[in-house]
């Protein structure tokens, strides 16, 4: 059977996911994960990422034999992910401007993860100095410094917002006969954002155990010291909806936030190893091993709520606006309250530790193929504790031409697939150059009809200045 909402009520779900995805912006200036190199070969990185890259995939590699002891690198690009954990490029072909028919609407609403849309969205900019400079000091060390800026912000919508959407206002008693909970909860949100600057400082040496001389041709061992500054908040509790019944609408919704600026410092560990042959490099990295953030300045926390009930059409006879209607409290102005906002004691909320595993194998010259385990032990700040697993390979088509393809699965992205190519490197005398250096990845699915998400990282222009004699 046609309804008479056969295009509106998608039309709404996907423009309030569309406004909300855009809304959510995560910025990551010089950040690794979303390198064009490392996104191209799907975050198979870990033991390959050399130079400045190395600060966010594993320190220990800025030691390695191959890795500049200085690069000042100049670069300028940028990448945007967006993506959701429902809804895929398929369904909004399949249904925008289409009749939307009853078991369409029943198959959109199935698509919808039963804890609600959740969404991410990231942007990233590469910026002159801003990605790292590599310098070498005393007792063998090879450093490097960074700063990155990181503002994002991440959430989640209640199903039975899409549901109202979808299907319009029901009253309780035909929901119950549905064997629905008779309430519409519209109101369970949920989302935290950041914004923070992290100074990072990495160091690295080459060193090797007497027991592994026979297996090794290299070792090295490395850290990262951050130091960040910024603010946070989450929402800490939401919750209630409304139910519609033939005597009119009760509503009792509620949300609590809390905010606060603060400061921190992590530490980041890794070591790396290079086989006798050199065709083989493995290396293993603990990101925020040592991580602590306390949000102590300005600390507040917000609760707005509204209250109603037996609201209907009449209920606005001879009323100025909606607020004459609801039970909400008034202070001594008379004026309705919707928020009450209350100092709070600090809290602490740290980036989230993560394992990551890498190797990376050159069968051929021109040929190298790489591998990723990681594991985050908690999630937040756009990091999920859901495994994920990688698998890429660069090919050289001529010296001058890489071509990049990766696979993986997991992770806040779940299955992806990626792609990605470059011109270069060209090298001129202490300049290296690398021209449209570019990826894409489809993310939450293989293939681009069926993802829900995409990521596209370019650098318009990398050059990396070194020394006369390296």
């Amino acid at each position: 059977m046609q309804t008479n909402s056969k295009r509106y009520g998608l039309a709404l779900v996907l423009t309030a996911t569309a406004c909300l995805l855009t809304a959510q912006v995560a910025l990551a200036m010089g950040y690794g994960d979303t390198q064009p190199r490392a996104m191209g070969m799907a975050g198979s990185y870990t033991a390959m990422a050399r130079g400045a890259e190395a600060i966010f995939w594993n320190p220990a590699n800025l030691a390695l034999s191959d890795s500049p002891k200085f690069s000042l690198p100049l670069t300028i690009g940028a990448s945007l992910t967006a993506e959701n954990n429902s809804l895929s490029i398929a369904d909004y072909n399949d249904y925008t401007g289409a009749e939307i028919w009853a078991d369409d609407k029943d198959d959109i609403l199935d698509s919808i993860d039963r804890d609600g849309l959740q969404f991410n969205t990231d942007v990233g900019l590469y910026l002159p100095l801003v990605s790292g400079i590599v310098f070498p000091m005393p007792w063998n060390l090879t450093s490097a410094l960074s700063f990155n800026v990181r503002v994002g912000m991440e959430g989640a919508m209640p199903r039975d917002l899409f549901e109202l959407l979808l299907y319009g206002n029901e009253f309780a008693q035909d929901r119950v006969a549905d064997g629905k909970d008779p309430n519409y909860d519209i109101a369970e949100w949920d989302g935290e954002a950041w914004a923070f600057g992290v100074l990072n400082w990495s160091f690295a040496k080459p060193y090797i155990p007497w027991k592994l001389m026979p297996y090794l041709d290299e070792m090295t061992v490395g850290a990262t010291v951050k130091v960040l500054g910024g603010g946070y908040a989450e929402v800490v509790d939401s919750g209630g909806g409304f139910e519609t019944r033939v005597s009119g609408i009760s509503m009792d919704a509620y949300g609590i936030t809390q905010g606060a600026g603060g400061y921190g410092f992590g530490v980041d560990l890794g070591v790396a190893g290079v086989t006798k042959d050199r065709k083989t490099t493995v290396g293993v990295s603990l990101v925020n091993a040592l991580d602590y953030a306390s949000w102590s300045i300005e600390t507040k926390r917000d609760c707005v709520f509204v209250s109603g009930d037996e609201i209907r059409v009449t209920s606005f006879t001879g009323k100025d606006d909606f607020d004459a209607v609801l039970d909400n409290p008034r202070d001594e102005d008379g004026d309705i309250i919707y928020d009450e906002e209350t100092d709070i004691a600090s809290f602490s909320r740290s980036l989230p530790a993560m394992l990551r595993l890498g190797v990376a194998h050159s069968p051929l010259d021109r040929l190298t193929v790489a591998a990723n385990y990681d594991q985050a032990f908690s999630s937040g700040f756009g990091i999920s504790t859901t495994p994920r697993l990688s698998a890429g390979l660069e090919y050289r088509l001529v010296e001058w031409f890489p071509v990049r393809f990766g696979l993986s699965g997991g992770g806040r992205a779940g299955r992806s697939s990626a792609l990605g190519f470059a011109f270069g490197p060209f090298t001129v005398k202490r300049f290296r150059l690398l021209l449209l250096e570019t990826a894409l990845t489809n993310r939450g699915g293989f293939f681009p009809g069926v993802s829900q998400g995409v990521g596209y990282s370019i650098n318009l222009i990398q050059m990396q200045v070194k020394r006369a004699e390296e």
